[in-house]
């Protein structure tokens, strides 16, 4: 494998770091894989063989469902040329020393349909490429549209929901919507703002709706109410409980001067 640039800009990429960890391994992998121009064959037993050679557990599915992962977010472009299935990297000469004349591949530009184009989502990547959409493996070009891209985005929300409940029908809900990745965003900020009220917190959680029930009636723009605003006190310090106590009894002191008071008191 020759040796490969990697910038730097990766380190801050949205889409790159948006990856997972097998995700991100694959494509640095691929960055090694292909040839100088950015070609590379997309069978997914040749990929294994080239950059997981001492891996057993990763498996054919892995990297298909990777590649496919990549071809959604622009990181790689997934074609076809006289059925055979190929995959190239955009804009790859502006990152790349180019050292051969020749690719040991086809380009995109030979591939056997077009449509039209896109522009690539990786930032370290941006040029605007075809999509070809008879590539077996690939899916659908709009990540948000893409079972894939879908699926991985409910096992997020399913992760960081409190409650484990009904995960087929919380699915459903969740595919219908077919949150994109800003809306999704959207929905873990929500959630992390209700794990913090009382309705989510009171008698072990025992109030949080079905996820599902939650999706369908997109709860997440509901504004929640203050983190643990309960009026009995619990939780309060001695000091704040025995304020709150001497004022609704019309008993005028500070906190300061009850501090003195019960210092005073214990000390003598």
């Amino acid at each position: 494998m020759p040796n490969r640039l990697i910038k730097e800009s990766i380190c801050t990429s949205e889409k790159i770091n948006e990856l997972s960890d097998f995700n991100f391994r694959l494509w640095v992998n691929l960055i090694t894989y292909v040839d100088d121009f950015g070609r590379g064959d997309a069978r997914p037993a040749i990929i294994k063989g080239r950059c997981f050679p001492l891996r057993e557990r990763v498996t054919l599915k892995d990297i298909l469902t990777g590649l496919n992962v990549l071809a959604d977010t622009g990181c790689i472009l997934l074609y076809t040329v006289g059925g055979e299935s190929y995959l190239c990297f955009p804009n790859w000469d502006k990152h790349q020393t180019v050292r051969n004349k020749k690719s040991k591949y086809p380009g995109p530009n030979e591939a056997d349909s077009k449509m039209n184009t896109i522009a690539s989502n990786c930032k370290q990547l941006q040029a605007n490429v075809p999509v070809i959409q008879s590539n077996p493996i690939q899916s659908e070009s709009e990540s948000e549209s893409n079972p894939n891209a879908v699926k991985a985005r409910f096992e997020r929300f399913w992760a960081a929901y409190p409650r484990k409940q009904d995960k087929q029908r919380a699915k459903k809900e969740f595919e219908a919507l077919k949150p994109d990745e800003d809306l999704l965003k959207t929905m873990l900020t929500a959630i992390e703002r209700w794990k913090t009220t009382d309705q989510w917190t009171e008698d072990g959680g025992k109030y949080i709706p079905h996820p599902g029930t939650w999706l369908h009636n997109k709860r997440w723009e509901d504004e929640p109410p203050k983190a643990n605003a309960k009026s009995s006190g619990k939780g309060k310090t001695v000091i704040a409980q025995q304020y709150e106590q001497r004022s609704y009894a019309g008993m005028q002191e500070t906190p300061e001067e009850m501090m003195a008071r019960l210092v005073g008191a214990n000390a003598s």
